[in-house]
């Protein structure tokens, strides 16, 4: 039995990393993946200083930056640890599925995970939320294991001090990992019985997690009050069709979508109407308040405070692939012929609709490749916003990407992209500063990088429809347009 356990898992991970290892460097680099490829190749002291007042913390880009040192820049190699954390997180899904609940709730789990396009999406980008999903199930594993084991207590101690290194590793990765914490808090304060029994564990609990973040506990509050205060750059959301949209997210398509609407309405239906015969368990409790109180809490914050929901509801969509499990699993129990084939219905929606080579809707280098082609000697080429020099120059020259400096707007990749006659910019003002005459240049390319998004009063396209002619434009999946002009 102990050697089918370990074959079932080996499948499971080897599947894990066909599917999302297939395609892992198809992609351009793109989005924020340049920002941390950047900054883990400065020194571990620089690396520190200059984001820690930033977004996140640097967690992610420490561990990238000795990875890089041995395995280099490429997209695969930058990539490749988040496809590693993938394949970590899969293993504590089917630790925490067969322990707490079933095989067959660690078997669905398991699947639903390997071909969730969500998590393929993540597994193929050099950002934090791979290692964010690893460290949030790791957490609610080692959780339960200190709240709810009985076969090893003698072991609950060496659990106790695992779930605080894990946690404080959460919350070293990223900022949202305080709502795992928070999660684990409240379901023992609104349980008596936990509440009763664990009380001291959940004071250490705290207080230690308090001690260990203290070294960055004025910047998170620096990151809350300006969010607070000055809110973001996010729209907020559109009432319950973002919800909806977030759960065809974890859904993979439309159709499926629903059918795990319905799913989770008759398990709830079902809950309720068997509320005195049903006693639900505290590992199934726990499940269902860590999606809930996650997925709903954080659409509230950002009616009021707009955050980036998808990416920043990692820790959720682990929850919600557990739901799921359970969901099925409970409507169809004492029903074993149901039960498979509900499960099986459910699995095939998944695999059918599963995207391996799912873009990230940054064409990056391609966009990169159709200006060196338009590119001639005396090409002046304009890009905005300022901060996708970083994005442009891994595609223009890797040796120019690698020259990195200590200062946070990237001065010498700047000073040798523009020795290239190439610059990047924020509006049109300020080229100017550069002693920028248009009357000398006869041929510009201006790359549209969301400009109008980010940099919504640049004046670009205006100045430039003034003296030159429009010879040629070009658009590029999802969000860059390239545009060529002549004088005219």
């Amino acid at each position: 039995m102990k050697f089918k356990s370990i074959y079932i898992l080996a499948s499971l991970l080897i599947a894990n990393a066909v599917v999302k290892g297939l395609y892992l460097a198809t992609n351009s680099l793109g989005g924020d993946e340049p920002f941390s490829v950047y900054h883990s190749q400065l020194d571990v002291g620089s690396i520190i200083s200059n984001l820690f007042t930033g977004n996140n913390p640097p967690l992610y880009e420490l561990f990238l930056h000795y990875w890089i040192n041995f395995f280099g820049i490429s997209e695969l190699s930058v990539r490749f640890p988040s496809l590693i954390f993938s394949c970590l997180t899969l293993l504590f899904i089917y630790k925490l599925g067969k322990r707490f609940f079933s095989v067959n709730v660690a078997l669905l789990s398991s699947v639903f995970f390997i071909v969730s396009n969500y998590h393929i999406l993540f597994s193929h980008e050099a950002r934090v939320y791979a290692l964010l999903g690893l460290l949030s199930v790791m957490s609610m594993y080692y959780y339960l294991m200190s709240i709810d084991d009985v076969k090893y207590k003698e072991k609950k101690r060496g659990y106790f001090i695992l779930l605080i290194l894990v946690n404080t590793l959460l919350i070293y990765a990223h900022y949202f990992g305080f709502f795992i914490i928070l999660v684990q808090v409240s379901f023992i304060i609104f349980n008596k019985k936990l509440r009763l029994t664990h009380w001291k564990h959940l004071l250490i609990y705290i207080g230690v997690l308090i001690l260990l973040y203290l070294p960055n506990s004025l910047n998170l509050l620096s990151r809350f009050l300006d969010s607070s205060n000055n809110g973001t750059w996010v729209e907020g959301p559109n009432g319950v069709t973002s919800i909806y949209n977030m759960l065809w997210s974890f859904s993979n398509a439309p159709v499926v979508t629903v059918l795990v609407i319905i799913l989770l309405v008759f398990s709830a239906v079902k809950l309720i109407l068997n509320r005195n015969q049903t006693e639900v368990g505290i590992p199934s409790k726990l499940i269902m308040f860590w999606f809930f109180f996650i997925f709903l809490f954080m659409f509230s914050i950002s009616y009021v405070v707009p955050v980036f929901i998808d990416r920043y509801l990692m820790p959720a969509s682990i929850a919600f692939i557990f739901v799921l499990a359970i969901s099925i699993q409970y409507l169809s129990y004492k029903n074993n012929k149901i039960a498979k084939g509900v499960a099986i219905v459910f699995c095939l929606l998944f695999i059918v609709t599963v995207k391996p080579n799912l873009s990230n809707k940054r064409n990056v280098k391609e966009t990169v490749n159709k200006i060196n082609s338009l590119k001639g000697k005396e090409t002046l080429v304009i890009m905005c916003p300022y901060s996708f020099v970083l994005n442009y120059s891994y595609y223009y020259d890797k040796e120019i990407f690698k020259s990195v400096d200590n200062s946070l707007n990237y001065k010498r990749i700047d000073e040798l992209l523009r020795e290239e006659k190439i610059y990047g910019i924020n509006s049109i003002s300020q080229l100017e500063s550069y002693s920028i005459d248009f009357n000398k240049w006869k041929h510009i390319v201006f790359l549209d990088a969301a400009a109008n998004f980010t940099q919504p009063n640049n004046n670009i396209i205006n100045t430039l429809t003034v003296d030159y002619n429009l010879k040629s434009n070009y658009e590029f999946y999802e969000i860059f347009k390239v545009y060529e002009f002549v004088a005219k």
